[in-house]
């Protein structure tokens, strides 16, 4: 590597601007219950494994204690004698984000279990911001662009909140980020024990959000390209070893080939409903829920969806675009929640539209420096975009959320540095595309298309934020 890395002090310095936000939120919340269904279900697998029943979620006691809020948010009435005494054997969900909860339930106990958790999680994610500074330097950047990169990342907003919640980018965001850092090491050392942490990393992250594995595949065919045939077999074997065992295991529960995750079928369903539009509709989601057998459930949604698409498969390029705009839409679903729900109280104007401002601004502060920074990175470029463009055709092609695009945050930080630190990068950019260089050309094409999907995305969502921001919004109690 050329240059200076960022020293140790400066890292610990990035480490700690990340952590401060974060700590004051948890410990603003440090005892607060958990209130959405995800959390609900995350809790429970980690229960259940801690406890040493298994991969089981929905008992009878947590079906009683949901029960109000089950009929309230879903109208789902589930009678006490349908589920087992301790719980349904699921696949529905990958299991490395439970796994890591049920550590931390084992060691903290389950009275304490989400003060354990949220302490944990600020810890992870303050880590993400001295990962991104060595990320940014693996990529080529400077010291001065790689602690640009970190302190960009510390001083997200939407991540802040983050480790408050049970939520599964928690882990996969720092697993995912820590695994491309290794990689990047391990390409440029050509050593078999950076490449076997990677894999063992990346393992890990996909175990946590199999969207992943097709990035795992991209990632062994760059390090065979870079470092040779034996590190990138001991990469491939590594991420192995984490994921097929648990893909094995729902195979054998299910009769028939699975991976980590089994819920391909059920976002399907969502995603190509006649009337839904791509994203999460709470509506269309309870629909499945009918089957209580993860099997049952996943093969009828799928059914339902390959219909969906053979009666209107015109609608489909028109989905992927609308999905596009979703994965990349602002971030303000979590506000909006929040504040609708009176987590906050009243907030007078402008202060309650400088505050959304403050939050939404980032994102395309970020990403319209990183649509230009790209063609400045010296390294590994490629295999950073390919991991952008895996995770935005995944989620285009089934279901999409803004947060989906959280995990690529640092990498857009990244790139965003990499302009910043430039002199004359938006002069050179400029020049370039007068004189139609090509990747001139694709840097305006990507910032003009995130231009697009973020009018479609606020003039889809303009009544319901005039409605929040207006007087008695924050007793609209809107669903998340």
């Amino acid at each position: 590597m050329e240059g200076t890395a960022p020293s140790p002090r400066s890292l610990f310095a990035l480490s700690l601007l990340a952590l401060l936000p974060r700590l004051a939120v948890v410990l603003a919340l440090l005892n607060a219950p958990i209130g959405l269904d995800d959390m609900h279900q995350y809790d429970m697998l980690a229960r259940s494994l801690a406890s040493g029943k298994g991969y089981r979620w929905y008992g009878r006691a947590d079906v009683a204690r949901l029960a109000p809020y089950l009929r309230q948010v879903y109208g789902i009435d589930l009678p006490l004698d349908a589920v087992p005494e301790d719980g349904l054997v699921s696949v529905h969900r990958p299991p490395g984000y439970p796994l890591f909860l049920a550590g931390v339930y084992a060691l903290a106990g389950f009275e304490g279990r989400l003060a354990a958790a949220r302490l944990i999680q600020a810890l992870l994610g303050a880590a993400l911001a001295p990962l991104t500074a060595l990320l940014a330097w693996r990529l080529g950047l400077g010291r001065q662009g790689a602690l640009l990169a970190g302190t960009a990342l510390a001083l997200y907003p939407i991540l802040w909140m983050y480790p408050a919640g049970l939520a599964s980018e928690n882990l996969f965001i720092p697993a995912l980020l820590a695994g491309v850092v290794v990689l990047l090491r391990a390409g440029e050392a050509r050593r078999l024990r950076q490449a076997a942490l990677a894999g063992l990393l990346l393992g890990l992250a996909t175990l946590t959000r199999g969207v992943l594995a097709p990035f795992v595949v991209l990632a062994a065919l760059w390090l065979w390209r870079r470092s040779g045939l034996r590190p990138a077999v001991g990469f491939a074997l590594c991420a192995a070893l984490v994921t097929l065992p648990w893909a094995a295991r729902n195979s054998l529960i299910l009769d028939r080939p699975a991976f980590v995750e089994n819920s391909l079928g059920y976002n399907l369903f969502i995603g190509y409903h006649p009337e839904g539009d791509g994203s999460f509709t709470v509506d269309l989601a309870v629909i499945p829920l009918k089957y209580l057998n993860d099997g049952a459930r996943e093969a009828w949604a799928m059914e339902q969806a390959l219909g969906f698409i053979r009666q209107d498969p015109g609608r489909v390029p028109i989905l992927f675009l609308r999905r596009l705009a979703n994965f990349w839409g602002l971030e303000d679903r979590e506000v909006v929640y929040f504040y609708s729900n009176n987590f906050f109280g009243p907030i007078p104007q402008p202060w309650l539209t400088l505050a959304y401002l403050l939050l939404v601004a980032p994102l395309p502060l970020l990403a319209l420096s990183a649509s230009l920074g790209w063609r400045l990175v010296r390294r590994a470029g490629g295999l950073v975009l390919g991991l952008v463009g895996l995770n935005m055709a995944a989620y285009a092609a089934v279901l999409a959320e803004p947060r989906f695009h959280l995990p690529l945050v640092p990498y857009l930080a990244a790139f965003a540095a990499a302009t910043w630190s430039t002199p004359g990068a938006v002069a050179a950019f400029l020049r370039d595309l007068r004189r139609a260089q090509p990747t001139a050309l694709v840097s305006a094409a990507a910032a003009l298309a995130l231009l697009a999907f973020w009018a479609w995305y606020l003039a889809r969502r303009w009544p319901l934020l005039t409605a929040v921001m207006g007087p008695g919004g924050n007793t609209l109690r809107l669903n998340y």
